[in-house]
């Protein structure tokens, strides 16, 4: 038990280190708001999460308290702008929007809350998929 709380818990680093210090580096899209950020910031964790219920562990309860280490991590550092995260204004036309600090914890707030629906969702999948395999082989 303590060994697949260990790898969740490492998978939600690896989808952070993924998120928020890789690919920031090499795709610039994911810094403001727009379509490719939030793209990214779905694609990634619905694949990290999915890998990581199906071979470590599908408790959800885990996952949880993953998220809330990632909470952390994304408070103690995160790319100014990344993923929208302290951009506040209207971006309609790329002029009008702009990093405000105290937007920050805000939109800290905003990604967190989807990576965990969007792990809940995947948690979701991962069980019905196991039933239905069970179901299957019976």
């Amino acid at each position: 038990m303590r060994k697949a709380l260990l790898m969740v818990v490492l998978s939600d680093l690896v989808l952070y280190v993924l998120q928020f210090l890789i690919i920031p580096l090499i795709y610039d899209n994911v810094i403001g708001r727009g379509n490719e950020a939030i793209a990214v910031l779905c694609i990634t964790t619905v694949l990290i999460t999915a890998a990581g219920m199906i071979v470590f562990s599908d408790k959800l309860r885990f996952w949880l308290l993953g998220a809330l280490v990632y909470a952390l991590l994304i408070t103690l550092y995160s790319p100014e702008g990344a993923y929208g995260i302290g951009i506040s204004g209207i971006d309609l036309d790329g002029l009008h929007s702009y990093y405000d600090a105290s937007k920050r914890y805000f939109g800290i707030a905003l990604v967190v809350i989807l990576v965990t629906f969007l792990q809940l969702l995947v948690w979701c999948l991962v069980k019905l998929s196991k039933v239905i395999i069970g179901k299957l082989n019976n």
